[in-house]
């Protein structure tokens, strides 16, 4: 396992909560769609980096 390369997504996914966080606050719908995507896509790859099935 990367450490380095799982340590990266985690360091992404959580700056996209919280763009996700300020974009809720200022209802840019579009923009809060992008971004949950985004984290989804991020939970999934960490997961399959770390061998989770079904996350």
């Amino acid at each position: 396992m990367d450490v380095e390369f799982v340590g990266q997504l985690v360091d992404s996914m959580n700056d996209a909560v919280l763009q996700l966080e300020q974009a809720i606050v200022d209802k840019k719908k579009d923009e809060i769609n992008r971004l949950r995507v985004f984290i989804f896509d991020m939970h999934n790859q960490i997961a399959n980096v770390l061998g989770v099935k079904n996350a």
